[in-house]
Formats: C-alpha cells, structure tokens, sequence
C-alpha cells in the first residue's frame, strides 16, 4: 500500500474534515491505491500524516466500518475490506456522469460492444418521444452497447439522439474504446450542459443475463437520463441497465440557512 498517495484533508474546504477523509479514503480505493487486505496506519500515524486531530480521523474510520469499506480485527489492526471499488459510481451535484470518464479515472479501461446502431421512429417508444420531445414520426438514433471495465461487463445502454442532430451516426464505424461523449463534441460540436437522472430498481431481462452474467428475473439497477444542450433542447435520453453488485454514492453538503 502507498498511503502517502491518500489526498489530504484542506481546511480551507467548507465540507467537514471527517467528510473529507471518508471520501479521499473511497476515491483512493476506486483508483486502487488502497486495495483490499490492505491494512491502515494507526489512528495516531493517519492523524500526523493526514494533519488533522484524532477526532475527525476516529469519526472518519467509525463511518467507513459502518459502511463496509474496513474492518477491525481484534489486535491485528483495521483493514481495507475486499470490495468491488470499480461497481461504484460517485454522485456529484455538479458532474453529469460519464462512463468513459469515470472508468478511466478510476484506473480501468473502458470500453464497449455495439448491439445496435439504427434509425427508428420517435413513436416506438413513448417515453423516448417524451423525453426528447418529439412528434411520433420523428426519427432517433439508438445506440445500444454492453459497457465494460477492465473487460468485465457492468452495463447495457441504450442511448437515443435526436436524429438530425447527430448525421451520420448510423453509418459511423464506432470502435469499442471510444466515446460517444467524445464524438458528439468533436464531430457534432454537441455539449451536454444538464442531464436529468432517475434510478430505481428492475428486474433483469433474458438479454441482461446474457451479456451481465446475472439470473433472469433477478434485480439490477435501472438508470434513465435525460441529457440537454445549453439552449435547453433535449439531445438524448438513455436508458442504462447496470449490474446489480453496483452502488451509488451521493455527497450531500448542509446550506446555510437563508
């Protein structure tokens, strides 16, 4: 373990010390810098390094036992439990995901595998129409793909464009490490700026066990985004169908009170 590659609490920073510990601790997990089995410093020496008292360090280590992320053995000192750090996906206000992205962050390599890539009618599905707007005969582009990190398949998505905002699409050969991100912005001039998203649970289909290594009919997560350029127009709306061992982590900071 390299602990010295653990990011410092900043004092200057609004969001609490202990907060900061628990979240510098998860993202230096995600990145692999700690790893499982991995055994902590003491109390005391993660104070020094860290610079802060004992006190937002104790209530740090209390809430990540809570969560899973150590463990306490009885005279043998406090571990990094075996977790899965590259299933989890942070949550920030002020980010829209991007798989590409995190994935590559976190020190894995993304990738995908095409399922589909077609035109098809906005009234196929009303919810699509819904979300993007549109009138029943109005054409979107669905490109559907089995998402993989490090090769291991964690999601299907189903994304759908507004059609003439995305020319060519169809036709474009999209390789297994690009972005879609990436090819709106550099070939379409697109940039999302807002994107709406919703999750709850859903049961897996006979394709989500197939290509995610789960039972059918077991549960998954369902993630659906609405994603908008800065004139407020709606550009796509996906559907992503995630692996079940995946977790969600939301940081959430108090406002001061008007």
């Amino acid at each position: 373990m390299v602990f010295n590659q653990v990011e410092k609490p900043r004092r200057d920073s609004r969001i609490p010390l202990y907060v900061q510990i628990i979240d510098n601790f998860s993202e230096a997990i995600r990145k692999g810098v700690l790893q499982s089995g991995d055994r902590l410093p003491p109390q005391a020496e993660l104070a020094e390094y860290l610079g802060v008292s004992l006190a937002p360090v104790k209530q740090a280590l209390s809430e990540l036992e809570k969560q899973g992320i150590i463990m306490r053995r009885q005279g043998l000192g406090t571990f990094i439990r075996d977790i899965t750090p590259v299933r989890e996906e942070r949550i920030q206000y002020t980010r829209i995901p991007w798989f590409h992205r995190e994935m590559a962050e976190g020190g894995f390599k993304p990738s995908a595998q095409v399922l589909e890539l077609e035109k098809l009618r906005a009234g196929f599905d009303k919810q699509v129409q819904d979300e993007l707007k549109l009138q029943a005969e109005d054409e979107v582009v669905l490109l559907k793909r089995v998402r993989l990190a490090d090769d291991m398949p964690l999601a299907i998505q189903s994304a759908y464009f507004v059609a003439d905002k995305v020319p060519g699409l169809v036709e474009r050969n999209i390789a297994p490490q690009e972005s879609i991100t990436g090819i709106l912005a550099d070939e379409h001039g697109l940039t999302i700026a807002a994107a709406q998203q919703r999750i709850s649970a859903d049961g897996a289909t006979a394709e989500d066990a197939r290509y995610l290594n789960v039972a059918e009919g077991g549960p998954l997560l369902l993630i659906e985004r609405t994603s908008y350029l800065e004139n407020g127009e709606a550009l796509e709306f996906l559907r992503d169908r995630r692996h079940p061992s995946w977790t969600f982590t939301v940081w959430l900071s108090r406002q001061q009170a008007p």
